[in-house]
């Protein structure tokens, strides 16, 4: 009898929490607000993640730990930056606003005094840098390689 249990196949019921969590974050096409078996398990990771608990593990699946990058890249010839204490610009990878270098060779970078050309910022070109739809990710390990999966917690497609 315990040969026969051994042998048969695994089941999405049977992983971990952390593993379902992960499963269902992963859900692409629908995401996991379209999959019934998914939004009550991450419901609970949400009363989980409020009250201050830990992202749970799935060591199984060998998955990193979650990451969080909320933002794409600025556009072709933007840098990301944030504003700094004394009201200017400074360049910041992970920044919320892009903005637009001033060329050395050009009116606008003597008018704005500037002395660096790769930190010459112009203050009346900046804009809000574009959110990812999915900011989320872990890097599953398998086969020899690391993928990232990207995804979010809004259960929304």
């Amino acid at each position: 009898m315990l040969w026969a249990s051994a042998a048969s196949p695994a089941v999405a019921q049977d992983a971990s929490f952390g593993c379902k969590v992960l499963l269902c974050a992963a859900a692409s096409n629908p995401s996991w607000g379209g999959i019934p078996y998914c939004v009550p398990i991450m419901q609970q990771l949400f009363k989980q993640l409020a009250k201050g608990r830990p992202w749970p593990v799935c060591s199984e699946g060998r998955a990193s730990a979650p990451g969080y990058e909320p933002y794409d890249p600025c556009s072709t010839g933007m840098v990301s930056v944030r504003p700094s204490d004394d009201g200017h610009y400074m360049a910041d990878e992970r920044g919320g606003q892009c903005a637009a270098l001033v060329a050395e060779n050009t009116p606008r970078f003597h008018e704005l005094n500037c002395e660096v050309p790769h930190a010459c910022i112009d203050p009346q070109a900046v804009e809000q840098r574009p959110r990812k739809e999915k900011p989320y990710y872990v890097d599953l390990a398998y086969g020899g390689q690391t993928k990232r999966f990207w995804f979010n917690l809004y259960g929304g497609d």
